[in-house]
């Protein structure tokens, strides 16, 4: 038996994460996870090949008028490890029924030991404090804004729709006062070349999101909390989740619908869905995300004003099943939702942002420094 020095895969394709067992068959140098080497042991047939990848692919568009439609990021997480369930017959031993169910029992439970299925995973609520997000619309009809000063020259922000009530003329919060002096975080737009400003979204109104929740695994609106409440702190921007919408995700999603949401910036759509809906999330794809930007003439008026984060419920599903289940959902959505604020992938394994999914759950330095510069943008509410 041997430890693994570092993410690898089985010769089945499993993928294995540094520190694990695994075993090696003859002279193969290649290390054989331990559900491979236990249907040797037993005789049985070693599938070619399982369902399961590490990697989280990008693909990423510009979102401003003139280019690409929305700017989507692919997390490659899909169908995450396939809970490692692993269920054997045991005949009757000498010892009768009783001595029988005890080996069953005892199975169960060591198999639960083993694999770490939490069967009652979601009847344990999370401890996680939400900051930051506000559920439900709290009397304000965000369908008519209210009135804003139109420009007297007619500029491009005349085209705006209204200034929303629940704009403030400063800065709604505030991102961690701490610098860091990490590089490893890169954004989706700056505002006029590779040393400028980043296109963030303005910090005084609230970033205002809906749901749709066809496909949504148990436990789905409060991963969602926690997820923005994570991007919340790193950025002092403020969420407002308004409630449930039958809209269908498509990606080439606009940035106004007003027959759906009136006057307004359409709020960001985070839904719940399947790759028969979203031909995106098709393959080892678990969600894509990313924002939409306003219309412009200038570059200082460049800034972000809608987005998606589409998510497979279905694969969600899977990914809860296991040990570490909830902090991995938690951190795929962390992860989209911090495309749909700015951010874009990087090169540093230690970062979340990471364009492949190493097993980290929290932001890193880099995400931290590059989500509290995306927190930090102009105020357009004037």
């Amino acid at each position: 038996m041997i430890h693994v020095e570092g993410p690898t895969q089985c010769r089945c394709g499993e993928p294995l994460r540094a520190g694990e067992r695994a075993g090696l068959v003859g002279d193969d140098p290649a290390p054989t996870c331990l559900w491979c080497l236990a249907d040797l042991q037993a005789g049985r047939p070693r599938p070619a090949r399982r369902k399961g990848t590490q990697q989280w692919e990008t693909t990423t568009r510009a979102g401003f008028p003139g280019s690409s439609p929305v700017p989507s990021s692919v997390t490659d997480l899909a169908h995450a490890r396939r809970s490692r369930q692993r269920r054997t017959r045991r005949t009757r031993s000498s010892g009768g029924p009783r001595t029988a169910i005890t080996l069953l029992v005892t199975a169960l439970v060591v198999e639960l030991a083993l694999w770490g299925r939490p069967l009652l995973f979601h009847d344990v609520p999370s401890t996680s404090a939400i900051t930051g997000v506000t559920v439900g619309s709290h009397g304000i009809d965000f369908a008519q804004p209210a009135p804003v000063q139109v420009d007297a020259g007619g500029g491009i922000r005349a085209m705006w729709p209204p200034v929303p009530a629940d704009a403030k003329d400063e800065p709604l919060g505030r991102p961690p006062f701490s610098h860091s002096t990490s590089t490893d975080y890169a954004f989706m737009q700056q505002t006029s070349g590779p040393t400028s400003a980043p296109v963030a979204w303005d910090p005084c109104r609230p970033i205002h999101l809906v749901v749709n929740a066809a496909e949504a695994p148990a436990g789905a609106d409060r991963l969602l909390l926690e997820a923005a409440s994570e991007v919340s702190r790193a950025t002092g921007l403020q969420f407002v989740i308004e409630g449930p919408t039958d809209e269908v995700p498509h990606s080439d999603r606009q940035p106004v619908d007003s027959a759906r949401y009136g006057n307004r910036w359409s709020p960001a759509l985070v839904a719940w869905t399947t790759p028969a809906v979203v031909p995106e999330l098709a393959g080892r794809v678990a969600g894509i995300g990313g924002p939409r930007g306003a219309t412009y003439a200038k570059n200082v008026d460049k800034h972000w004003v809608s987005g998606i984060v589409f998510l497979d419920g279905p694969t969600f599903v899977d990914i809860l099943r296991r040990s570490d289940g909830w902090a991995q959902a938690r951190a795929i959505v962390m992860h989209e939702l911090s495309h749909m604020v700015g951010l874009t992938h990087v090169q540093k394994p230690d970062e979340l942002m990471y364009s492949d999914n190493n097993g980290r759950t929290t932001f890193g330095k880099g995400d931290l420094e590059g989500l509290r510069r995306l927190g930090v943008g102009r105020c357009f509410t004037k």
